[in-house]
């Protein structure tokens, strides 16, 4: 039977509506006219436009979970995710409806290098500032002030008052008048970073013994010393223990550093050598030096002057994760009121301040070597040199409001608080030329240790990129066919 000329008429029309309504939804898709293209989602594992975090043994499943709410729960660090592009855009705008349980930091990060599988982590979440904290903005300074002072709080160059999370700090033209020489003998082991504040006179005086003490390998003999200020190198110098053929301790060597010509600011000095190196003393004329965040209190094993081994230090470090390698370093540490036992080797104890003690220098007492510390800030064997060369890290042991800090420097977006005990989060970057699929990593530091989660339930992602005009639309379809063409 012949279908009626109009009904075949009709049919055509359908279908080639039906055919263009889908190829316009889809060119809209690529090429939308305000230059914007939004997806908005349950964090269930349904959309298309994003793969839930792995891997499985730290996350639960998306989807329904036990208390009711549907998304999924993080319960370790580092996840990773990824998104899928619609199109060649700049920007990626990223909301989450998140809830933190004792989880009081989270970063969310793109991959930026492949090969090195580096990411550019951005603040996503702070306990600590999203309340009792406005968001202030400053000529270039962003971040956070505690409620109650005035906004040129956030311009504040008191270090110990200051705090960044993720953001950049010029380095200050700081210069002191030469102080009187002194001399520290103690042992440090390995690698060194020491912070100076030149003299006016534009120099820089450092006196160290050093010696090789050829336990674990071969003997190499060599170590050098680097002078750099932010990210120039301004001199450098190898240092050589000649004269050692088997594993016995090598002579003392003093090595006398005088460097001139340096402009007002904040140098760091590295010790660069592997463990087998130890620094048995230090002298200096600088008023403001500090050692850190990383310092190792070595041991005078098979060393003449047992008396090298200094126990009492000054820091301005807050939180310490305090280990030990040996039995022999098994002890009791000290910082100011707060103690911890090391009872295991190769095992990190955190050593924080008591909430009484938390602003000003603290002392840290040990009661033998073999230790290796970390801190949030940095150590000295004279309180008097002690100093901030840049302020401490916003990190999730820290409480910025109880340790004396007045503003944080952070480009963190203000979280938007939801009805239901829920937040609402947001980040964004620059999106890179050639990656497909955009690969996310979110970052929850010591989630595990305080057996914490960290709960999503809804995403929204935001692609985008100038609206097309006439040339807009020549270049949005010219970066398809570069990106079509290396995905082939």
């Amino acid at each position: 039977m012949k279908l009626p000329i109009w009904f075949r008429a009709l049919t055509i029309l359908l279908t080639w509506g039906l055919a263009c309504g889908l190829l316009f939804w889809v060119v809209s898709l690529r090429f939308p006219i305000d230059g914007t293209a939004r997806f908005s989602f349950a964090f269930d594992g349904q959309s298309p436009w994003f793969n839930p975090f792995q891997p499985g043994e730290r996350v639960t499943s998306p989807g329904r979970q036990t208390e009711g709410w549907v998304g999924q729960r993080v319960l370790g660090d580092p996840v990773y995710g990824s998104a899928r592009l619609p199109g060649a855009y700049d920007t990626l705008d990223v909301s989450l409806e998140v809830k933190s349980l004792r989880q009081p930091i989270a970063e969310l990060g793109l991959l930026r290098d492949e090969a090195s599988f580096s990411f550019e982590m951005n603040p996503l979440w702070s306990e600590a500032l999203s309340s009792g904290w406005r968001h202030v903005k400053l000529g270039e300074r962003e971040g956070y002030v505690q409620e109650g002072l005035a906004d040129s709080a956030l311009l504040t160059d008191d270090y110990s008052r200051l705090m960044v999370w993720q953001a950049d700090l010029d380095t200050p033209a700081w210069s002191d008048t030469p102080g009187e020489w002194k001399t520290f003998k103690l042992s440090l082991r390995g690698a060194h970073d020491f912070h100076v504040v030149p003299a006016s006179d534009g120099h820089i005086r450092m006196r160290f013994t050093v010696q090789d003490i050829n336990r674990s390998r071969t003997a190499k003999n060599q170590a050098a010393f680097r002078l750099t200020n932010g990210e120039e190198t301004v001199w450098t110098e190898s240092l050589s223990v000649s004269g050692v053929s088997d594993k016995l301790p090598s002579v003392e060597v003093e090595k006398n550093i005088d460097i001139s010509g340096l402009k007002p600011g904040v140098y760091r000095l590295s010790f660069l050598a592997d463990d087998d190196f130890f620094i048995r003393s230090v002298s200096t004329n600088a008023k403001r030096w500090a050692i850190g965040p990383r310092l190792y209190v070595g041991d005078t094993v098979a060393y003449a002057d047992s008396q090298a081994l200094l126990l009492n230090w000054s820091t301005n470090s807050h939180h310490l994760a305090v280990e030990t390698f040996h039995k022999e370093g098994l002890q009791r540490v000290a910082l100011g009121g707060s103690t911890v036992e090391l009872k295991r080797t190769h095992t990190s104890y955190p050593l924080n301040r008591l909430p009484d003690q938390r602003v000003g220098v603290a002392s840290l007492n040990l009661e033998r070597g073999s230790l290796r510390m970390v801190g949030d800030g940095y150590f000295s064997p004279d309180p008097a040199s002690l100093f901030y060369p840049s302020p401490r890290r916003l990190t999730a042991d820290a409480n910025p409001a109880e340790e004396g800090v007045v503003a944080v420097l952070t480009p963190l977006v203000p979280p938007e608080r939801l009805a239901d005990g829920w937040w609402r989060v947001r980040t964004s970057w620059k999106l890179p030329a050639s990656q497909e699929p955009l690969r996310i990593a979110l970052g929850l530091p010591g989630i595990v240790t305080r057996v914490g989660a960290f709960d999503i339930r809804h995403a929204e992602l935001m692609y985008r990129r100038p609206p097309l005009s006439w040339s807009e639309w020549w270049r949005a379809v010219r970066r398809e066919l570069a990106s079509a063409w290396r995905r082939l």
